[in-house]
């Protein structure tokens, strides 16, 4: 979009907000009457007058609420969950229209590969150095279906085209009436969303969850990765991206996924990506009328099983018609059987003046067959450990099933047994065993979840290797139920122990090692930035060889949108590409480990002391988070807890990592991604951490992401829950110790990166959650009236509970 170079860079953003806040209001009056409209404006009033520390106003929002009754609550809170939709979709949109303008100004976006190889060339790198690193480049992004993506399909369709909209807002060629055309059907969409419910009716099966991934590749991964890959072919050679997916090969507590969904997730990948590459075969069938009365080509490529008049003067369109064909018969051993009719037709291009033409779509249609082969994303399978022991016969059958779907599909389609809750050797072994009974041929990695299990790793490892040699090496640290054992810090320092061990490892065995990061889309399970995680791991530890999970919300929010996905595809490969050179990641500053030790022991010894070693804890937990309640919105197929679910700390123990932050979160506490950070950094001085800050990436990225937490969270509204509790010297005891560590810890962030509030160094970010504070704080209000409602049995309240956790997740985004 134009603009004068006065103007602020995020003047099109807040301009977008405005238009879609407009819109909303009028269609909020047409709808539900002005009457409501002037209550949600009130609201919203208040509660902006009440984060500006104005207590009158603060006490006639809560009065205002409470008086509300449970039908008109609703209304409210849809209005401000439907705001927050469009915000999401307005910033959605902006970045991608930022990174076309910095290219427009001829500099090179961040985090992209152009930026990556300035990079490389400032420090030295030569041309060769890059060109033999890249060789080696893999990233390798695994989709799953864990349940934080609050929104149906339906509504992410709709997204979608409203980011379209403002896309087509931004042509400064538009004539005032065809913008007038544009903002109707702006209206059109948020009268549409506004009329659809974003609570699901009913909990979505496994089969919806693929579907759901899938939907994701055919709207904007599948350009995506080959814009990416035409981008990286263009400077370097290789092919560096793969995609996987857990998602119907998840068995882990989910009694839902089986043989059965095994067999769903491979058929079905493997479906779409087959008709998504007839359709490009059909594009350049029908764009194709090169004649043999004009050019030659190789009698081959005309010589396939067609009637001899069809085509009979075109032959480049008689082959693809028949590859056309023959996909659709699914009648392919492999994808290099169809590279091999490629390989002729290109060939015969070149030698007969068509050199531009395999160069244009001919090479688009190989770069999709390159990224996807032609079974899509590779099915991983996930079973915990205890499922290996106490039922072998369970596991064979989908083994069995896994290995019948190979022979038919390749090896490409399942290559993957990860085995959760890894405590030794024995248990990866178990695993490679009853994989060997069934046929299946696939590499078994161990899933590391706790902190002993993280200290274990080099051990773990140096045993396998020795029982069974391998030129390579792949295990998997989980950042959830790590950082729900030993709290974020340390499980965060533990990761990078493990994996400088690890790299140490494979360097004195001369075995190639790949990490397999399973990140969620909180900080308190892993979440953050790519770009800057991958740059924060240890040297060695990637070495251009990087696979990580994307889970819940956050596929939608990076790759929703096709301009999004490119990005977000290429600061990760961008990223990559840095560390795959050799010595470029240095080592930790002197005394750093000791320092961040000093730091874990002191954050995990807070930690502990408040989740695991208080008997009232899940008490608290329980009645002060909606978190019995999650189980109610239907977002997942997998239950909340796995099956040994009992009471008190087996209770906890048994819940998983994701309801644990997403309660949590809903609340505004956000307590795992901070919890104990501040003692730990307490026990430190602050000019050795600001000299951390400064140099280590590790450091600073981990204190980046408690900034954000941090910021995101509100004491203040978290307080309003504390009503729920019902035993008010347990409420006041917990929440005091919960204040006064989320006090430390934002005061100890405030000291190491030298500003006076948080988020000061990014006026962007600080901006976007001040904006939102006043929409989403009487969403919370909303909800602890609800929560008392429902859980005092009043029924009515409960589809406007769970509209309300859902909005609250749309309106901090990454919830889970």
């Amino acid at each position: 979009m134009s603009r004068p170079v006065t103007d602020s860079p995020d003047a099109p953003l807040r301009a977008n907000v405005r238009l879609l806040g407009e819109i909303l209001g009028r269609v909020l009056t047409e709808q539900e009457g002005e009457e409501l409209y002037r209550l949600e404006e009130r609201v919203r009033l208040l509660a902006r007058l009440g984060r500006r520390g104005d207590t009158g106003a603060s006490r006639a929002l809560a009065e205002t609420i409470a008086a509300l009754d449970v039908e008109t609550q609703a209304v409210v809170l849809r209005a401000f969950t439907v705001y927050f939709h469009l915000a999401n979709i307005a910033e959605q949109h902006h970045r991608v229209r930022r990174r076309r303008e910095l290219e427009l100004e001829g500099g090179d976006p961040r985090e992209s590969l152009a930026e990556a190889l300035a990079l490389l060339a400032q420090e030295g790198v030569t041309a060769d150095e890059v060109e033999a690193a890249a060789g080696g480049v893999s990233v390798e992004l695994v989709l799953t279906a864990h349940p934080t993506e609050a929104l149906p399909r339906t509504i992410l369709a709709k997204h979608r085209r409203i980011a379209q909209l403002l896309d087509g807002l931004d042509d400064p060629r538009l004539t005032p009436s065809e913008r007038a055309e544009r903002e109707v059907a702006l209206a059109e969409e948020v009268t549409i969303l506004w009329q659809t419910d974003e609570v699901r009716s009913h909990r979505p099966r496994v089969v919806d969850e693929i579907r759901q991934a899938l939907w994701f590749l055919e709207d904007s991964l599948w350009d995506a990765a080959a814009h990416l890959l035409a981008v990286w072919r263009g400077q370097l050679p290789g092919n560096p991206l793969r995609f996987g997916t857990w998602i119907g090969g998840d068995l882990d507590g989910n009694p839902n996924a089986g043989a059965e969904t095994v067999r769903e997730a491979v058929e079905r990948g493997s479906a779409v990506v087959r008709e998504l590459l007839r359709r490009d075969v059909r594009a350049l069938a029908a764009s194709w009328g090169m004649s043999s009365t004009l050019v030659d080509a190789d009698s081959r490529v005309a010589a396939v099983d067609l009637p001899a008049d069809r085509n009979p003067t075109e032959p480049y369109r008689r082959r693809l018609t028949a590859i056309w064909e023959r996909l659709g018969a699914d009648d392919y051993r492999s994808a290099d059987e169809l590279r091999g009719e490629l390989d002729l037709i290109e060939t015969s291009l070149r030698a007969n003046g068509g050199s531009r033409i395999a160069d244009g779509g001919l090479a688009a249609l190989r770069r999709h067959l390159d990224v996807f082969g032609l079974t899509g994303p590779a099915l991983d399978l996930r079973l915990h450990s205890r499922q290996l022991r106490e039922d072998p016969v369970a596991t064979l059958e989908v083994l069995a099933e896994a290995a019948a779907l190979q022979r038919r599909r390749g090896a490409d389609a399942i290559d993957t047994l990860i085995v959760s809750m890894t405590h030794s050797a024995e248990d990866v072994v178990l695993a490679e065993s009853l994989a060997a009974q069934a046929g299946l041929d696939v590499t078994v990695v161990p899933l590391l979840e706790t902190i002993d299990d993280l200290r274990g790793a080099e051990s773990l490892a140096a045993e396998l290797l020795e029982r069974r040699p391998s030129s390579r090496l792949e295990v998997m640290v989980g950042y959830s139920d790590s950082g729900k054992d030993g709290g974020v810090v340390t499980a965060q320092w533990e990761i990078f122990r493990a994996q400088e061990r690890l790299a140490w490892l494979a360097g004195e065995r001369g075995v190639e090692l790949t990490v397999f990061h399973g990140r969620g889309g909180s900080a308190g399970r892993g979440g953050g930035p790519t770009y800057a995680a991958i740059l924060a791991q240890p040297p060695h530890a990637v070495d251009g060889r990087l696979k990580v999970t994307e889970q819940g919300e956050t596929i939608a929010f990076k790759y929703g949108l096709p301009g999004l996905a490119r990005r977000n595809l290429e600061a990760a490969v961008a990223a990559t590409l840095l560390t795959a050179v050799p010595d470029r990641i240095g080592e930790a500053p002197e005394g750093a480990r000791d320092t961040i030790e000093v730091v874990s022991q002191a954050a995990r010894a807070l930690y502990r002391a408040v989740v695991w070693d208080d008997p009232e804890l899940p008490r608290f937990f329980r009645s002060f988070t909606p978190v019995d309640e999650l189980s109610l919105l239907e977002i997942g197929s997998r239950p909340a807890s796995r099956p040994e679910a009992t009471s008190g700390a087996g209770e906890l123990e048994s819940l998983r990592a994701i309801p644990w932050v997403f309660a949590w979160t809903q609340t505004r506490c956000i307590v795992p991604a901070w919890l104990g950070a501040g003692t730990g950094l307490e026990a430190v001085r602050p000019t050795e951490l600001r000299t951390l800050f400064r140099e280590w990436p590790f450091f600073r990225a981990l204190v980046e992401n408690l900034e954000m937490s941090l910021a995101k969270s509100s004491m203040g509204i978290a307080e309003g829950y504390l009503e729920l509790v019902g035993d008010d010297a347990l409420a006041a005891r917990v929440f005091g110790v919960l204040r006064d560590e989320h006090d430390r810890a934002r005061d100890a962030v405030l000291e190491i990166v030298e500003a006076r509030e948080l988020l000061e160094r990014h006026p962007v970010l600080q901006q976007s959650i001040r904006l939102r504070n006043p929409y989403v704080d009487p969403m919370n209000a909303i909800q602890v009236e609800l929560l008392k409602r429902w859980r005092a049995g009043d029924e009515s309240a409960l589809r406007p509970l769970l509209r309300s956790i859902a909005g609250i997740a749309a309106a901090l985004r990454n919830t889970g």
